[in-house]
Formats: structure tokens, sequence, C-alpha cells
């Protein structure tokens, strides 16, 4: 009974967390919201077929923009002895 429980919520094929992006449109509908809105989903869908979360997504994101060697401390809290 409680075996699918934590199983993500699905409308047809598409992650129904892809979908949110149609909020959007229902709440103005002009062509250029239905076009961000498809893009948005095709995105989301993507990244959930991939199995991947926003946050995790844009963690990847940034490792890969960044590279491997991140500094001990951040830019701004570096003191320039100089």
């Amino acid at each position: 009974m409680w075996r699918y429980s934590a199983a993500p919520v699905k409308i047809l094929i598409l992650d129904a967390r892809a979908l949110l992006p149609f909020i959007l449109f229902l709440a103005h509908m002009r062509l250029w919201t239905l076009g961000c809105a498809l893009v948005g989903v095709v995105v989301f869908g993507g990244l959930a077929w991939l199995g991947l979360t926003l946050p995790v997504a844009w963690r990847m994101m940034r490792v890969i923009l960044c590279g491997p060697i991140r500094p001990y401390l951040p830019a701004w809290k570096l003191r320039d002895y100089a």
C-alpha cells in the first residue's frame, strides 16, 4: 500500500514539477509566455529525465564553469598584506 508513496508525481509522462512554468502562462496568456512555458517544460523535463533536481543541476554547472580547484577562502575575505 505504501510502496510508491515517495515517488514523484507524474502527469502523463512528465514530472509534475516540470509543468510549473505553465502557471505563468495561465496567469498571463500571451504567445511569449507560451514560448517561455514550453522552453521551461523542456528544460525541467530534461532535468527530470536525467534524474536531477534544479539545485543539483546548478551545482553541477558551477563545478563545470569554475573547475575542480577551489580556494579555501572567498575572494572578499582574503587580506592583502602587500
